[in-house]
């Protein structure tokens, strides 16, 4: 244990994480956090990531009955042995505004680093992830099978059921999250970080996902609790991020339920340094008003693209649009707006600033429900709930599948079953796919057919979700909304 404790604190040195100047400090705390007794005559060993000294440590806590052999506890005491080498929220933001001060890409960078560097960010499991790109009729498609973020074992969860329940923090994406040590509801935050930062004349919190689903995966949080909320502020403050952090896109989730995300209940937008699918989409339709383009897209999801230099433009046309389409019922389509005073309309959202110019994609999402579709009339419909039965949010919704972590186990059994090697029940899930291209299936193409075959049912995921189906009479209807929505200022096609 004491080697890999000496391979660990060499390496937080190299990293820049902390100074050869800390050495003696931080060992002796890790010595005490883990009843040793120092050796001063080891000699650090090179290593490439905090896990290869971490996963031997746990293994012998284990051994020794420091700690019970579970993923939970595990996780709960690595992340308090790496909080031993954390800065201060406040040092590490003022580390943080000082590399800014040069370059905006660079503060972002830095922080990413540190906090992989840290293993909050746990780039160990996240190379785990199945992740390949494809293409498709509306361009590239990509499929993650995420298989970073291990779930809990029986005891575990056995434990989490006995613990008392509490209210702090409020929920996973609060403030209140940052050094807090976890438990077994609650992941640990031991090393976790925020820098606080002002938008439009409040304050908000930017952070990385510790699993991240793209390059520097990051979130930013409201200092409120409060819901989220699709309003002219949401425009607003997604155009001024792309400002504020230089090269990222920013995203908001829908504010409703089955569009929406995971987490509706606290204010927050999703951003990184990645370029989705949709991004690259095309227009089958334009139009201009001043110094402003306004595109319909060639994507499943019914999207409408608003393009200018001018920021003031952009917000007058995704607010007038916006407006429109909470209100818009089309029912021949099966769009209604309101059910009683259930509203069903509103919109996932993207932005993105491209030299000077301000991209932003408003994603047309209803969510009502019907006995024929009772998780949603615009939701995965249920011939493909074998492969995705969630909700189709901001990421997946951009052209990036986060497909189950089960599908690892489940698609080598469809694989074993097209090579006539093992039989599927007609009980499983995947039987009546899986037979549906079976005959196309030899032994040197398995494997690439059933990722074409991922990507063509990803394909069929998303246009179920479209509201304005792609057809003559659906494009005609999204025409005529978009049209109807802006036709007081057009002036020319």
């Amino acid at each position: 244990m004491k080697q890999h404790l000496e391979n660990l604190i060499s390496f937080q040195i190299e990293k820049n994480v902390i100074e050869k100047r800390d050495y003696i400090y931080i060992k002796n705390q890790l010595y005490s956090l883990l009843n040793l007794t120092v050796d001063n005559e080891l000699k650090p060993q090179k290593i490439t990531s905090p896990a290869e000294a971490l996963e031997p440590i746990l293994d012998k806590l284990v051994e020794t009955k420091g700690i019970n052999d579970s993923i939970v506890e595990r996780d709960l005491f690595d992340s308090k042995i790496m909080n031993v080498f954390a800065k201060l929220p406040s040092d590490l933001e003022k580390k943080f505004y000082t590399l800014r001060e040069e370059d905006a890409k660079k503060a972002t960078s830095f922080l990413y680093d540190y906090l992989i560097n840290l293993n909050y960010i746990r780039m160990d499991r996240i190379k785990n992830n199945k992740h390949f790109i494809k293409d498709s009729k509306y361009g590239t498609l990509e499929i993650t099978i995420n298989l970073s973020k291990p779930e809990k074992d029986p005891k575990d969860i056995a434990k989490a059921l006995k613990q008392k329940s509490s209210a702090y923090p409020t929920c996973v994406l609060c403030k209140e999250n940052e050094g807090f040590a976890g438990n077994y509801n609650r992941d640990s935050r031991n090393q976790h970080r925020l820098i606080e930062f002002p938008l439009l004349a409040e304050k908000w919190y930017f952070q990385y996902s510790p699993y991240i689903y793209y390059n520097e995966h990051a979130i930013v949080l409201s200092e409120k609790h409060t819901p989220m909320k699709i309003s002219e502020k949401t425009f607003a403050r997604l155009l001024a991020l792309v400002d504020y952090f230089a090269g990222y896109f920013f995203g908001s989730n829908a504010d409703l339920p089955i569009v929406g995300g995971s987490i509706l209940t606290h204010d927050h937008y999703q951003g990184g340094n990645y370029s989705f699918p949709i991004e690259k989409a095309e227009p089958l339709f334009k139009t201009t008003i001043a110094d402003l383009t306004i595109e319909l897209l060639n994507w499943p999801l019914s999207t409408v693209r608003l393009k200018s230099k001018n920021q003031t433009m952009v917000l007058i046309y995704a607010n007038k649009i916006f407006s429109a389409w909470k209100n818009y019922t089309n029912e021949k389509l099966n769009i209604i707006a309101k059910t009683a005073d259930t509203p069903h309309n509103t919109v996932t959202i993207l932005s993105r600033k491209k030299g000077l110019e301000y991209e932003l994609d408003l994603i047309l999402r209803n969510n009502r429900t019907t006995e024929e579709y009772p998780l949603g009339i615009f939701h995965p419909h249920e011939d493909k709930w074998h492969l995705k039965k969630e909700n189709i949010g901001l990421i997946e919704a951009a052209g990036l599948a986060i497909l189950p972590g089960r599908l690892k186990v489940e698609l080598e059994e469809v694989k074993q079953h097209l090579l006539n090697k093992k039989a599927l029940s007609e009980n499983n899930k995947h039987f009546v796919w899986a037979n549906s291209f079976k005959n196309q299936a030899t032994k040197t193409n398995v494997d690439e057919l059933i990722e074409r075959q991922l990507v063509v049912a990803f394909e069929e995921i998303l246009e179920d979700c479209g509201v304005f189906k792609l057809n003559k009479e659906g494009l005609a209807a999204f025409k005529d909304f978009l049209e109807g929505s802006i036709k007081d200022e057009k002036n020319n096609h």
